[in-house]
Protein backbone atom coordinates (compact mmCIF):
# COMPACT_ATOMS: atom_id res chain seq x y z
CA UNK A 1 0.00 0.00 0.00
CA UNK A 2 2.86 2.48 0.65
CA UNK A 3 4.41 1.84 -2.64
CA UNK A 4 1.20 2.95 -4.23
CA UNK A 5 1.18 5.99 -2.48
CA UNK A 6 4.28 6.88 -3.49
CA UNK A 7 3.71 6.33 -7.14
CA UNK A 8 0.74 8.60 -6.87
CA UNK A 9 2.77 11.26 -5.04
CA UNK A 10 5.51 11.44 -7.62
CA UNK A 11 3.14 11.30 -9.90
CA UNK A 12 1.56 14.27 -9.01
CA UNK A 13 4.88 16.22 -8.05
CA UNK A 14 5.50 15.61 -12.17
CA UNK A 15 2.27 16.91 -13.06
CA UNK A 16 3.04 20.32 -10.70
CA UNK A 17 6.28 20.76 -11.94
CA UNK A 18 5.14 21.09 -15.41
CA UNK A 19 2.27 22.52 -14.39
CA UNK A 20 4.07 25.46 -13.34
CA UNK A 21 6.31 25.57 -15.75
CA UNK A 22 3.80 26.33 -18.82
CA UNK A 23 1.67 28.33 -16.76
CA UNK A 24 4.73 30.75 -16.23
CA UNK A 25 5.41 30.96 -20.30
CA UNK A 26 1.88 31.29 -20.57
CA UNK A 27 2.14 34.48 -17.69
CA UNK A 28 5.27 35.64 -20.16
CA UNK A 29 3.09 35.93 -23.75
CA UNK A 30 0.36 37.44 -22.06
CA UNK A 31 3.13 40.40 -21.14
CA UNK A 32 4.56 40.79 -24.09
CA UNK A 33 1.32 40.18 -26.33
CA UNK A 34 -0.01 43.26 -24.14
CA UNK A 35 2.77 45.67 -24.62
CA UNK A 36 2.14 45.10 -28.58
CA UNK A 37 5.37 42.97 -28.78
CA UNK A 38 3.38 40.82 -31.36
CA UNK A 39 1.48 43.53 -33.07
CA UNK A 40 3.20 45.15 -36.24
CA UNK A 41 4.18 49.49 -35.37
CA UNK A 42 1.24 51.91 -36.65
CA UNK A 43 3.77 52.50 -39.36
CA UNK A 44 4.99 49.59 -41.23
CA UNK A 45 7.67 51.32 -43.58
CA UNK A 46 11.44 51.78 -42.60
CA UNK A 47 12.57 55.28 -41.31
CA UNK A 48 13.48 57.56 -43.79
CA UNK A 49 16.83 58.04 -41.82
CA UNK A 50 18.04 56.47 -38.71
CA UNK A 51 19.93 58.00 -36.94
CA UNK A 52 18.32 60.74 -38.18
CA UNK A 53 21.45 64.27 -38.96
CA UNK A 54 23.70 62.75 -36.45
CA UNK A 55 22.62 64.30 -32.87
CA UNK A 56 18.91 63.36 -33.71
CA UNK A 57 17.51 59.70 -33.22
CA UNK A 58 14.74 58.83 -35.39
CA UNK A 59 10.76 59.14 -33.80
CA UNK A 60 8.21 59.10 -36.55
CA UNK A 61 7.16 60.32 -39.69
CA UNK A 62 3.78 61.08 -42.19
CA UNK A 63 2.95 62.55 -45.53
CA UNK A 64 0.46 64.66 -45.88
CA UNK A 65 0.61 64.95 -49.72
CA UNK A 66 2.40 68.61 -49.82
CA UNK A 67 5.45 67.68 -46.54
CA UNK A 68 7.23 64.92 -45.10
CA UNK A 69 6.90 65.22 -41.69
CA UNK A 70 10.20 64.12 -39.94
CA UNK A 71 9.83 63.83 -36.12
CA UNK A 72 13.44 63.44 -34.37
CA UNK A 73 14.43 63.30 -31.01
CA UNK A 74 17.04 65.59 -29.39
CA UNK A 75 20.50 64.21 -27.98
CA UNK A 76 20.49 64.97 -24.22
CA UNK A 77 21.67 68.43 -24.95
CA UNK A 78 19.65 71.93 -25.49
CA UNK A 79 19.62 73.41 -29.03
CA UNK A 80 19.42 77.15 -29.92
CA UNK A 81 18.62 78.48 -33.44
CA UNK A 82 17.42 75.35 -35.07
CA UNK A 83 16.88 76.18 -39.00
CA UNK A 84 16.23 73.98 -41.90
CA UNK A 85 16.53 73.62 -45.90
CA UNK A 86 15.81 71.40 -48.67
CA UNK A 87 16.74 70.76 -52.37
CA UNK A 88 16.85 68.47 -54.61
CA UNK A 89 18.26 68.33 -58.41
CA UNK A 90 15.44 70.35 -59.93
CA UNK A 91 14.55 72.98 -56.73
CA UNK A 92 15.53 74.00 -53.57
CA UNK A 93 13.12 74.92 -50.57
CA UNK A 94 13.08 76.23 -46.84
CA UNK A 95 11.75 73.36 -44.93
CA UNK A 96 10.74 74.04 -41.53
CA UNK A 97 10.52 73.27 -38.06
CA UNK A 98 8.36 73.35 -35.02
CA UNK A 99 10.78 75.25 -32.54
CA UNK A 100 13.94 77.16 -32.96
CA UNK A 101 15.15 76.14 -29.87
CA UNK A 102 14.69 72.22 -28.48
CA UNK A 103 15.29 71.44 -24.74
CA UNK A 104 17.43 68.08 -24.02
CA UNK A 105 15.53 65.20 -25.51
CA UNK A 106 12.74 66.79 -26.71
CA UNK A 107 10.83 65.73 -29.93
CA UNK A 108 11.21 68.50 -33.17
CA UNK A 109 9.04 67.94 -36.28
CA UNK A 110 11.39 69.11 -39.71
CA UNK A 111 8.62 69.49 -42.19
CA UNK A 112 10.22 68.45 -45.63
CA UNK A 113 8.75 69.78 -48.89
CA UNK A 114 8.01 67.53 -51.28
CA UNK A 115 9.74 67.78 -55.05
CA UNK A 116 8.18 65.17 -57.44
CA UNK A 117 9.57 61.79 -57.20
CA UNK A 118 13.36 63.20 -56.57
CA UNK A 119 15.51 62.43 -53.59
CA UNK A 120 15.30 65.90 -51.33
CA UNK A 121 18.31 66.85 -49.32
CA UNK A 122 17.48 67.82 -46.04
CA UNK A 123 20.17 70.39 -43.75
CA UNK A 124 19.44 71.38 -40.34
CA UNK A 125 21.15 73.96 -38.75
CA UNK A 126 21.30 74.70 -35.15
CA UNK A 127 23.77 75.74 -32.15
CA UNK A 128 24.38 73.63 -29.07
CA UNK A 129 23.73 75.50 -25.88
CA UNK A 130 27.47 76.87 -24.57
CA UNK A 131 28.96 76.73 -28.23
CA UNK A 132 29.22 79.76 -30.71
CA UNK A 133 29.93 77.20 -33.23
CA UNK A 134 27.18 76.59 -36.24
CA UNK A 135 26.64 72.63 -36.94
CA UNK A 136 25.08 71.62 -40.15
CA UNK A 137 23.96 68.11 -40.56
CA UNK A 138 22.99 66.66 -44.49
CA UNK A 139 20.44 63.62 -44.59
CA UNK A 140 19.01 62.51 -48.04
CA UNK A 141 15.74 61.64 -47.75
CA UNK A 142 14.42 59.38 -51.36
CA UNK A 143 12.11 60.30 -53.12
CA UNK A 144 9.90 57.39 -52.65
CA UNK A 145 8.90 58.41 -48.79
CA UNK A 146 6.95 61.27 -50.85
CA UNK A 147 4.27 59.11 -51.75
Amino acid sequence: MKYKAQKGQVSLEYLMTYGIAISIVVIAVAALYSMGVFSPSSSTSTPPCEPCFNDFAYNEHTYDGTFLKLEIKNDPSGIKELSCTASSDSASANCSVSSETVAPNDVVTVNIPEDGTADVKATISFRKEGSELTINRTETISGSYFS
